[in-house]
């Protein structure tokens, strides 16, 4: 990537204990993001949640139907509770439809029930995440693949059409442990850090994805590096994080201080968090938003995001 300017996507809510909004209400959220000039959309994986949750690739394909030219990705699927050559299906379909606009965000990964209720083994994740990487960049080539590993056997086995951009479709790993950001370095296309680490923390682990990267002869400057955080705009500080906490307890459960975590307050207060988190190297944002509110988002693109490009 070459591009210096600060990229902002919105991380899509899609978990709810209550009512999940409506088609109708994502649509006009999806255009709204576009025309306000966001990036990107994005959303996150589960197989078993006790929220009411939407599945992401659907959630994607829906947002892709309704807009023209905003990057869609996830931030992130989990990929070893996912079949990959069905998973290639899927993604070569949403590459096409959507005009080469989809990233995958990529880990490792999922909830303990999670693995025994899909008939897959839990301690088998880190051979099974590197195989279907493998497997999936080779049939997203549009070329016959033969292919014998531990998890799939593929005979001549063709997924078209190919992935539109030269590249393929951009892969980013996901995780904050040391084996994590070596993945990315070696096997992605770049990094996404998880919205519970401050720009410190970040720096040294992106520093580390470098570090490896480096080892692998990979180019630095074509290696994504991305972030979530979860972002409320108020003038009110403590009514902005009042907003906040309903979603973070519905998607995260309790356990999770989004006080500590979270980037919230009045527009200057949250561009300066935000741009330390730029300062720290971050190339893309997604922010989480908790609502579908079109308000919110459009006082983070006028009053926030400009302050990111200075």
């Amino acid at each position: 990537m070459t591009d210096s300017r600060i990229k902002v996507g919105l991380h899509v809510p899609a978990a709810s204990s209550g009512k999940l909004p409506s088609g109708s209400e994502y649509i006009e959220f999806f255009k709204q993001a576009e025309s306000l000039g966001f990036d990107s959309l994005w959303t996150e994986d589960r197989a078993f949640h006790d929220a009411n949750f939407l599945e992401p690739l659907t959630l994607l394909s829906w947002a892709a139907a309704s807009t023209e030219r905003i990057e869609i990705g996830t931030a992130v699927l989990l990929l070893t509770l996912r079949n990959a050559p069905a998973l290639a299906r899927q993604v070569s379909t949403m590459d096409h439809l959507s005009g080469g606009r989809l990233s995958l965000g990529i880990s490792i990964g999922g909830r303990p029930n999670e693995y025994p209720g899909l008939g897959l083994k839990e301690n088998e994740r880190v051979a099974n995440l590197r195989e279907s990487i493998t497997v999936l960049k080779q049939l997203l080539s549009g070329e016959p693949v033969t292919y014998e590993g531990r998890f799939y056997q593929l005979d001549a086995a063709t997924v078209r059409p190919a992935a539109t951009r030269p590249g393929g479709v951009p892969l980013y790993m996901g995780g904050r442990v040391d084996a994590a950001l070596r993945r990315a370095a070696e096997l992605t296309d770049g990094w996404i850090g998880g919205p519970f680490s401050p720009p410190q923390a970040y720096r040294e682990a992106l520093d580390t994805v470098h570090e490896h990267a480096r080892g692998f002869g990979r180019d630095l400057a074509t290696l994504e590096a991305g972030k979530l955080v979860y972002v409320s705009v108020d003038d009110d500080k403590e009514r902005a994080l009042a907003t906040l906490k309903p979603f973070i307890a519905d998607y995260y459960g309790p356990r999770i201080n989004i006080a500590e975590h979270g980037v919230y307050g009045p527009p200057d207060e949250v561009a300066a968090q935000l741009k330390a988190f730029a300062d720290a190297g971050v190339k893309t944002f997604m922010l989480g938003v908790p609502t579908l509110d079109i308000a919110h988002i459009e006082r983070i693109a006028k009053e926030v995001v400009p302050k990111l490009q200075d």
